[in-house]
């Protein structure tokens, strides 16, 4: 059975499962900044696009950066919501579920701007929806042990053999040996440890 460690607040057990270097004031602070200034810049984007035959006088050299532009803001912007959030979530979420919520809000923003790049792509929805089931087959064999990962994880957020901040013991021929620490988080394709200063990933 895996030796677990109950803490007596919240604060120590972030400190001890190293959430506290992830939630600092600063840290937050500084994504909540960084979040107001790239989405005005987002929405700048796409008003900047739908002007650029009056602006520019050109469309394909503007169509593809504003697709770059886009998805790379959308991947800033989902990573600094993300941060923002996180202190909310934990206070009022247990944390193995606020990381779940944490990653799926992360994850929809990310969808919405690669939506709207593909829309600005000229990507018809139903081309893509053609070329879905022979894209599934293809990251189905490609990605068998992402998929493994993916339903692991997801049993074992529905399970809850331990939660964030417990010390567990893992040992598994897969692992190459025993592996042992704090868990730092939850999440649908790895769980993260904490030994030290150091951070394990284990899928």
């Amino acid at each position: 059975m895996p030796p677990r460690r109950i803490f007596e607040t919240q604060s120590h057990a972030w400190r001890e499962a190293g959430l506290a270097r992830q939630l600092t004031t600063a840290a937050v602070r500084r994504a909540r900044v960084e979040a107001l200034i790239l989405i005005p810049v987002f929405v700048a984007v796409l008003v900047a696009y739908n002007e650029r035959q009056s602006l520019l006088g050109v469309d394909l050299p503007v169509r593809v950066a504003a697709v770059i532009v886009l998805v790379v803001l959308g991947w800033a912007i989902a990573r600094d919501i993300g941060r923002a959030a996180g202190p909310t979530l934990f206070r009022r979420l247990d944390p193995a579920t606020a990381g779940t919520v944490g990653f799926l809000l992360r994850l929809t923003t990310i969808i919405v701007a690669v939506v709207v790049a593909l829309h600005i792509a000229g990507v018809d929805p139903r081309t893509l929806a053609v070329g879905g089931a022979f894209t599934a087959v293809v990251l189905g064999l490609a990605a068998q042990q992402t998929l493994g990962n993916l339903i692991a994880g997801t049993v074992l957020l529905s399970a809850r053999p331990f939660r964030v901040g417990e010390r567990v013991r893992f040992q598994a021929g897969a692992l190459g040996g025993r592996l042992e620490g704090v868990v730092s988080s939850l999440g649908l394709l790895y769980t993260t440890l904490v030994t030290g200063d150091d951070a394990i990933m284990v899928p």
